[in-house]
């Protein structure tokens, strides 16, 4: 009974330690799978039923962003745009923003769309007309920075420092405080600008530290939305290390197998839209796909047996201590195996 017990805590140990010592980040075929579960569940099967205009422009860039094939939407999109940059109507840097990045990703040129500029028109927008959102500061930045207009996307980044107190963080909403998406947006936005922000970003990164939970990142409880936008935060500065753990802590906590989509306890649709938002960004450094394995050349057995006989003789006595996850296991199941012995030993002294 003893030997029982010791070999089953024995096996359970190993188990854990194989899988420790092999883990990794996600590849980028693992983050692609999700990227399409995600799309098939919140815009297939929401946003996109009624198609885009520039009234849901930040669905479309999502959407767009993620890879999906959108030429079923793209040209009233656009009719769209145009009617709206005609009117005069078309004035807030985000929406601009969102045209422009859509279009690049579209391969198509924002400087000249059925006659429009959108580029000019950014570079000639009112800085202080963000829209419905502060957060909107971020596509207007990236589109900037992305047509060399550093002036503007210095000065949209500059209206973001605006809403930020070192020490307490951002307050877009007029007194309700900061939270880890608020900070998220806020650190993505500067990463677009070309001055020296550290000053920023060292703290809101420490404040969004302190909204992590072992359940998710906070923003009043632990949710899908906050911890995408951690990870689109971390991703975009290149903390591999820490994005790495945060897509883990997204998927673990918040993947939802069933549908494709995120959990969320109020709106599962927006909270799958965050995610794909942020997989974009995270996408670019996650791990590369395994290289496929090339086809061995057959040979006889006796060929086989040959080479490794030689091998055998060449290792002997020569092997250094084994390093790495494989040596690692090598030396455990080794130690555990004496152990095994030696308790077989003992338990047969004892009952001679």
């Amino acid at each position: 009974m003893i030997m029982k017990k010791f070999l089953a805590a024995f096996l359970s140990v190993m188990i854990v330690m194989c899988a420790s010592v092999t883990a990794f980040g996600a590849t980028k075929s693992d983050v692609n799978k999700v990227v399409n579960t995600s799309v098939a569940y919140a815009f297939d099967g929401k946003y996109s039923q009624g198609g885009y205009t520039i009234a849901n422009a930040k669905n479309f860039y999502i959407l767009t962003k993620s890879g999906a094939d959108v030429s079923a939407y793209k040209e009233a999109f656009f009719a769209s745009a145009k009617d709206a940059a005609h009117a005069g109507t078309l004035t807030d840097v985000g929406t601009l923003g969102e045209i422009i990045t859509i279009a690049d990703k579209l391969g198509m040129n924002p400087e000249n769309i059925d006659g429009v500029n959108y580029v000019e028109m950014l570079k000639n927008a009112d800085p202080a007309n963000y829209g419905a959102s502060p957060y909107n500061y971020l596509f207007a930045a990236e589109a900037a920075s992305a047509h060399g207009l550093t002036d503007a996307a210095d000065a949209f980044c500059g209206k973001m420092i605006g809403f930020y107190t070192i020490g307490t963080g951002t307050d877009f909403w007029g007194g309700y405080g900061t939270s880890a998406d608020d900070l998220a947006m806020f650190l993505i936005t500067l990463k677009y600008g070309s001055g020296d922000y550290s000053q920023y970003t060292n703290d809101a990164f420490a404040l969004l530290e302190n909204t992590y939970s072992a359940d998710g990142y906070v923003n009043y409880t632990p949710s899908a939305d906050s911890t995408a936008l951690a990870l689109a935060a971390y991703s975009a500065y290149g903390n591999k290390t820490k994005a790495d753990d945060v897509y883990k802590l997204l998927i673990d906590k918040f993947y939802d197998g069933t549908t494709g989509g995120f959990k969320a306890d109020y709106d599962p649709y927006y909270a799958t839209a965050d995610a794909v938002f942020a997989l974009a960004y995270y996408l670019p450094i996650a791990d590369a796909d395994p290289e496929p394995q090339q086809p061995q050349e057959t040979t006889t057995k006796a060929e086989t047996a040959t080479k490794q006989a030689t091998q055998a003789k060449k290792d002997t006595g020569k092997k250094s201590p084994a390093t790495g996850s494989t040596g690692i296991a090598a030396a455990s199941l080794t130690a555990a195996g004496a152990a095994i012995v030696l308790a077989i030993s003992a338990k047969k002294k004892h009952e001679a």
